[in-house]
């Protein structure tokens, strides 16, 4: 009995130590590569997710664009096949560990000495195969921790197709606007080439003045066809984003840039990286990969088979279950790899690749994180501290747009001027457009970026509460 208590825990200690894999300390490959605060000067705060956070974008277009991609798209419905795969392969991994059982029932006829016999025979046959060292456990523990990890990419993929979205939803609102600042353009360039063209016939300007304010008129209308691609362009990623035909997209008529929620804030480096669910799933990833180098070492030691059967053999069915025709039996072995060490070593030596190929992906993973949120609030930064001066930038060059016209126009002003505040005012509006989309598009980023959530303070939630009741009233009163 003493031989026996000393034994039974020094073979369970050497199991254990031939299958011990130190998994890698995640928390310091975050911390080695995680700032402490953001560069960009904005707040922090407690995260809150808003389940109605695109509609706080005021564009129902918009929102609606959102939900049929986030339902209908293919990497969406593509991850969620993987999911249910991955599930799948969790239940086939789990049934592993139990014992597998049979019913079975036959009849035979046997015939010798010009005398043929009839037999029936009826039982349950079962069987059970263990690991000592756990390979099945760890393999099982690895197929769960895959399942979590489809699960969180699922959820990434779903911000993922939003944010493409909404980008390719802003961008060709973009081009639109862009587009009827072109047109009006034209039209300032019409006049003035028409009005050149009069002063030149009246011997008042010369010819080159009417044939330059002709090449300005020709070159605004060139970009025309030039945007209204692009627009094409936008409606088509938004056709494949949502799976539907382009002329089922219904746009409405061309609409303002959407504009991004006030207030936001964001949380601090290390506790995003503990949102985001492409982290969290690259995390899951790398914890399976440690269980499944566990269950490849595993694999070298014995395992114990145990099969058995019980029935009932007689020589007609109805004398099956009577007493003298039960049988059974019940056999154990025990096996141990022998003449495979090759295949055990490739798969070990795979699997403890696939682990250093998952701790590198995890660190590619927040740094990937770090740096998409850090360009967001830089964007965000940036567009808003450049908003106020470019508005003022077209303000003033339409004036001076307009003096200029008025004094060429009452024979006072320079022909070249004329033309250099059109140019100035068509470059001013394209640019604090582009800073409005620029601005959008860095939010769309920065909801990328965080997980999908928001982070608002108090006076912000408390007045988005007040305005969504306020919708509702509106809305009430209108039905």
């Amino acid at each position: 009995m003493t031989t026996t208590r000393l034994v039974l825990p020094a073979l369970a200690a050497l199991l254990a130590a031939g299958c011990a894999v130190t998994p890698p300390d995640t928390d310091k490959l975050a911390r080695d590569v995680t700032p402490s605060a953001w560069s960009a000067g904005v707040e922090t705060g407690e995260i809150e997710s808003f389940r109605d956070f695109w509609t706080r974008w005021n564009d129902p277009v918009l929102v609606a664009l959102i939900e049929r991609a986030q339902a209908a798209n293919t990497d969406v419905l593509g991850a969620e096949a993987n999911l249910r795969a991955a599930r799948a392969s969790l239940t086939r991994a789990n049934a592993a560990l139990w014992p597998t059982a049979e019913l079975n029932a036959g009849t035979n006829r046997h015939r010798a000495n010009g005398r043929t016999t009839t037999g029936y025979d009826a039982g349950l046959s079962g069987s059970w195969t263990l690991n000592l060292a756990g390979s099945r456990y760890f393999s099982a523990s690895a197929e769960e921790a895959s399942v979590r990890a489809y699960e969180l990419t699922l959820a990434d993929v779903r911000e993922m197709v939003a944010a493409e979205t909404a980008q390719a939803y802003v961008n060709m609102r973009a081009a639109e606007a862009s587009l009827e600042i072109t047109r009006r353009s034209i039209a300032n360039y019409a006049e003035t080439a028409k009005t050149a063209d009069w002063q030149y016939r009246a011997g008042m300007g010369s010819a080159s003045e009417a044939e330059d304010a002709l090449t300005q008129l020709a070159s605004a209308r060139a970009r025309v066809p030039q945007l209204e691609a692009s627009i094409e362009q936008y409606k088509n990623a938004l056709a494949r984003l949502t799976a539907q035909p382009v002329d089922a997209l219904d746009f409405g008529a061309s609409g303002a840039i959407p504009v991004p929620p006030d207030g936001a804030r964001v949380m601090m480096p290390a506790e995003l990286l503990e949102r985001r669910p492409d982290v969290r799933s690259a995390l899951r990833s790398l914890e399976g990969a440690v269980l499944t180098l566990k269950s490849a070492k595993s694999d070298w030691f014995p395992t114990l088979g145990l099969t058995g059967n019980i029935g009932t053999d007689a020589a007609t069915v109805g004398a099956l279950g009577a007493s003298g025709t039960g049988v059974a039996g019940l056999a154990a072995a025990l096996t141990l790899p022998v003449l495979n060490w090759g295949s055990l070593v490739a798969a070990e030596e795979t699997a403890a690749a696939e682990l250093d190929r998952q701790r590198a992906n995890y660190v590619s993973v927040l740094l990937s994180a770090l740096e998409n949120t850090q360009n967001a609030l830089t964007g965000i930064e940036s567009s808003q501290r450049r908003a106020r001066d470019l508005s003022l930038a077209v303000e003033h060059a339409r004036s001076a747009a307009t003096l200029a016209k008025l004094e060429y126009n009452a024979g006072i002003g320079d022909y070249t001027m004329v033309l250099s505040t059109e140019r100035t005012l068509l470059g001013a509006e394209d640019t604090e457009l582009s800073n409005r989309a620029e601005r959008a598009n860095n939010y769309i980023m920065l909801y990328r970026a965080v997980g999908g959530g928001w982070a608002v303070g108090e006076a912000e939630r408390e007045k988005s509460a007040a305005q969504r009741a306020s919708d509702d009233v509106t809305e009430s009163k209108k039905e």
